[in-house]
């Protein structure tokens, strides 16, 4: 077994089929599947069992995969050591978050760093589901993960990161006036939000528990980029972090601040004993950053 096999390995069973492993790969299907066949009869076990809707894993192929996925970021940092001292290049970080927190305050703090460290190269993954950056991060399918809430105690380590006041976005005709207004104003209007488990629904499902109104939206798509254009075609109202707030504005959207002030709180997660030192520098560097440019708006921590 060397990094080839283990690397073909994780590409099927990411892809979910040896037709999308091989094209994600660069590769013809039949060197992959004699690369997964000889990876089979090293290990003694069947990896992937084929399906009529593509391929899963067998039992055996679930308990190679976190392990594999550790040992290719293992040989990613050691090749990546050795080119910090021969050509200045610092390797690869993989961050997993949700448009919200990827717009702000991600966007500043990979800007940030790559200013310092332009060798770095980064890739950043959009969860389906608010649930799914903490899994990724435990898993070690990322390095990294930005999430809004104090994370659980456990496998996992964090760090606070900032408070997002939460703004009011309404239609650039709304009835409503004035420079602030209550949530159950909003409600007059109907909230546009994102599906159940994502990081807005969760912003906005804390407001409706507050005021006792339980899911009530009025429109709900799973595409997070049409929420600001169905807001400027009148369709209804919604909660954004002030990033977003202020793109809605320079469209059209009308931004009032909401009375009592709602805020996200965003951290920062890895796994514990499993950051590299490149991950370790990342933080370091990026979440002084951050504090350093949020002292003033961001008085107390949460």
């Amino acid at each position: 077994m060397d990094r080839r096999h283990l690397e073909y390995f994780v590409a099927v069973a990411e892809q979910g089929s040896f037709t999308r492993g091989a094209s994600s790969l660069a590769i013809s299907q039949p060197s992959l599947s004699h690369a997964i066949a000889f990876l089979e009869r090293d290990l003694g076990a069947q990896l992937f069992a084929r399906t009529s809707r593509g391929t899963r894993l067998t039992p055996a192929g679930e308990a190679l995969l976190e392990p594999a996925r550790r040992a290719l970021r293992s040989i990613d940092l050691a090749r990546g050591a050795v080119q910090a001292v021969s050509e200045g290049e610092f390797g690869q970080l993989s961050i997993i978050a949700n448009t919200l927190w990827a717009v702000d305050p991600l966007a500043r703090m990979i800007g940030t760093f790559r200013i310092l460290h332009p060798g770095v190269r980064f890739s950043v993954a959009d969860p389906a589901r608010r649930s799914e950056v903490l899994e990724s991060v435990r898993v070690g399918a990322a390095e990294l993960g930005l999430v809004d809430g104090r994370p659980p105690v456990g496998v996992l380590e964090s760090r606070w990161l900032t408070n997002h006041e939460l703004l009011a976005v309404i239609p650039p005709n709304s009835s409503l006036t004035g420079q602030s207004v209550t949530f159950e104003d909003l409600l007059t209007l109907g909230l546009v939000s994102t599906p159940e488990g994502t990081a807005l629904r969760a912003l906005m499902d804390e407001r409706l528990e507050e005021v006792g109104r339980p899911s009530d939206v009025a429109v709900e798509t799973a595409h997070l980029a049409s929420v600001v254009p169905m807001i400027l075609a009148g369709a209804g109202a919604s909660l954004l972090p002030q990033g977003l707030a202020r793109a809605a504005a320079e469209k059209g959207a009308r931004l009032v601040r909401l009375e009592p002030p709602a805020r996200a709180s965003v951290y920062i997660v890895w796994r514990s004993h499993g950051l590299s030192s490149l991950g370790h520098h990342f933080l370091d560097v990026t979440t002084n950053a951050v504090l350093a440019d949020r002292s003033e708006e961001d008085p107390g921590r949460p």
